[in-house]
């Protein structure tokens, strides 16, 4: 298998990464942001995909998976700071033309970071720039999530499965839920308190790189009309596609990355 991981030192915190060792395609490299909770493992179905064409590389932010927290055992709860980090991993990283690509908070944060740092494209999965707090997962539960009375792994496990849409397989939807049972709760609360309420939408005039917007129409926790706000504001981006998934839900890169691919990879020969 191609993929290989190491460490890297971003403002002084220790963050794990892997990459396929692709290609550095002209188009650039793809950077990828993870879901709530969860690490860079979500992105290897796609990085295998991928592994002759693009080069690509996924982190874990601080606190989750094999990246260390921030001081005091906490991750990062700030969406500026969340998009300063990513940017600097990239510069650590010597990441020339970076493709920004996430999903659920990931595909939220790329609006933020397509707003305020020159990135070559940005793709987002199952995210929005404005967020309404809905549902058991956000407003006091969030604040619950790092109590000792608590268990974030099994509070969530209904929740997760709910996102997850018809289609998906087996095998992918066993990775999920195994991510489920190793949910930090403090990870957990830190990317929540960050997606409860979330809102770039005045900033979405400033984006100017080609931007891929894909949604799984089996995820009720992103509705389509999230998707159409974001592309009503992008007034001044290169070009916006939107594509719609039917069967696949909330974790799209996990229930079908050779779809994602196929639609980064026609998005990328265009752009």
């Amino acid at each position: 298998m191609a993929i290989t991981g190491g460490y890297v030192m971003v403002n002084g915190i220790k963050t794990y990464y892997e990459t396929n060792n692709g290609p550095h395609n002209p188009k650039g490299t793809i950077v990828c942001l993870h879901t709530a909770g969860r690490e860079s493992r979500q992105y290897h179905g796609m990085m295998e995909i991928f592994a002759d064409k693009y080069n690509m590389v996924a982190f874990d932010m601080p606190a989750h998976g094999k990246t260390w927290p921030l001081p005091g055992n906490v991750g990062i709860g700030d969406y500026k700071e969340y998009g300063k980090f990513v940017w600097d991993f990239i510069q650590v990283m010597n990441i020339e033309d970076p493709i920004i690509i996430g999903c659920s908070v990931g595909g939220n944060m790329v609006y933020h970071i397509a707003e305020t740092y020159p990135v070559k494209a940005m793709v987002s999965m199952q995210g929005s720039p404005k967020i309404k707090a809905m549902g058991t997962a956000y407003g006091t539960t969030v604040d619950l999530l790092d109590n000792p009375y608590v268990s974030c792994q099994h509070s969530h496990w209904d929740f997760s499965e709910s996102l997850c849409g018809k289609k998906c397989p087996p095998e992918a939807h066993d990775f999920i839920m195994w991510g489920v049972c190793q949910e930090c709760g403090r990870a957990k609360k830190a990317d929540l308190s960050i997606y409860n309420n979330y809102d770039v939408t005045a900033e979405l005039g400033q984006i100017t790189c080609p931007c891929l917007l894909i949604r799984g129409e089996d995820d009720w926790n992103v509705p389509e009309h999230y998707y159409h706000t974001a592309m009503e504001g992008m007034t001044n981006a290169k070009k916006v596609v939107f594509e719609k998934v039917p069967g696949y839900g909330h974790f799209i890169i996990v229930e079908a990355p050779e779809v994602v691919c196929e639609l980064i990879d026609n998005f990328l020969q265009d752009t």
